[in-house]
């Protein structure tokens, strides 16, 4: 599978997990891409620092994951990933969690965090 793909299952894989509100476990989803967790029953989103720490476990899970498939590239093909892939695939996992997610907070957090690196 190219990056390209691996990017966009994992990210609608990672959308759907985290959407599901439940506790962190890993999976697979049903096309195969890995997804994680976020546990959210914890906390408060009209609250921004509640907000604010389910962002940081967005980011935590999405590295978890991207990180967990490039080493599984490394092992199954002995190559490793191109260069940047890691990152492209951590910001568009959390972009497409965020929008999964449809919390007006969240969706603001994310915009400014990413204008940030621009």
């Amino acid at each position: 599978m190219t990056a390209n793909k691996w990017i966009s299952a994992l990210a609608v894989a990672t959308a759907m997990s985290m959407a599901s509100f439940t506790s962190g476990a890993a999976g697979v989803s049903d096309d195969g891409a890995p997804t994680r967790t976020v546990k959210v029953w914890d906390l408060d989103l009209s609250k921004p620092t509640d907000v604010q720490t389910l962002y940081d476990r967005m980011q935590a899970a999405a590295k978890e994951m991207c990180r967990t498939e490039a080493n599984r590239e490394w092992m199954a093909a002995r190559r490793p990933v191109p260069h940047g892939w890691t990152e492209g695939c951590v910001m568009d996992a959390v972009d497409s969690a965020v929008r999964g997610m449809a919390n007006q907070r969240l969706v603001t957090l994310h915009a400014n965090a990413a204008a940030r690196l621009l």
